[in-house]
């Protein structure tokens, strides 16, 4: 029952990575569906109250609930915690990985600027790429793919969080845009051009999307515009199926 409600989770609130992880095979989705629920959970939590204090408590519950994992005590009763049991237990790089991306959704809680552009991908590094590390391995090209998808899906991001008063670049003009998406782009493309298992491969499926988000954001070139490109990425599950499918036949025939 517990890996059924991260499985509707992810279906319910982030569709191309479901779609994405039903194409795995049961070990990587025994994995994955938990963390990419976990990462829900935690993403939500800014957006859904005003109350910065109620906010931090609640990241602050699931601090701890990692914490519990480094020991040998019961564990709490919430489905997502009981799906990641078997993977955390003991498991003190993975509970250091998922400690740091829980921590960076405290930016999400207050509405400072990342200071800089290091700042930036730093909290993109946390918060996508500890993700795939703790289900993929730590390989740099593991490291780079998530930075790359991270920062593809945060960019689509920036006009609802401008309109939500957050200050989500610490440079907003074009320039700065195409450099960070560009950027992205070389990341994915650095990490998909390495030698990778099926195992590895099978995973990156989850950010099928991003390179088509980081094109359009370089064609349209402009803050004003990207809202647009929020409207399109809303696609029907039925043509965002047909378009994983290619994305899978790609990996096996590149030259499609």
């Amino acid at each position: 029952m517990s890996l059924k409600h991260c499985i509707k989770q992810v279906s319910e609130y982030d569709p191309d990575k479901y779609l994405a992880l039903m194409t795995c095979d049961s070990q990587l989705k025994k994995i994955m569906f938990p963390i990419y629920a976990l990462n829900i959970e935690i993403s939500r939590i800014p957006w859904i109250t005003s109350d910065r204090l109620i906010a931090e408590m609640r990241l602050q519950w699931w601090l701890d609930l990692l914490s519990s994992f480094e020991g040998s005590g019961p564990v709490v009763d919430h489905p997502i915690a009981h799906a990641l049991k078997e993977h955390l237990v003991n498991n003190k790089i993975g509970i250091r990985l998922l400690k740091e991306t829980v921590r960076a959704r405290i930016w999400d809680i207050n509405s400072n600027h990342h200071q800089n552009e290091l700042d930036l991908w730093n909290y993109i590094e946390y918060t996508s790429s500890n993700l795939l590390k703790f289900c993929l391995g730590s390989d740099v090209s593991i490291t780079s793919y998530g930075r790359g998808v991270g920062m593809a899906f945060y960019l689509l991001a920036v006009p609802k969080l401008l309109e939500l008063g957050r200050n989500p670049l610490p440079d907003l003009s074009n320039d700065a845009l195409y450099n960070l998406a560009k950027k992205a782009t070389a990341e994915i493309d650095c990490a998909r051009n390495n030698t990778l298992d099926r195992r590895t491969v099978a995973g990156f499926r989850l950010g099928w999307m991003a390179p088509i988000v980081l094109r359009k954001i370089m064609k349209k070139l402009t803050i004003v515009l990207l809202p647009l490109l929020s409207q399109d990425y809303k696609l029907p599950k039925k043509v965002l199926k047909y378009l994983l499918i290619f994305y899978i036949l790609k990996e096996q025939i590149p030259q499609l």
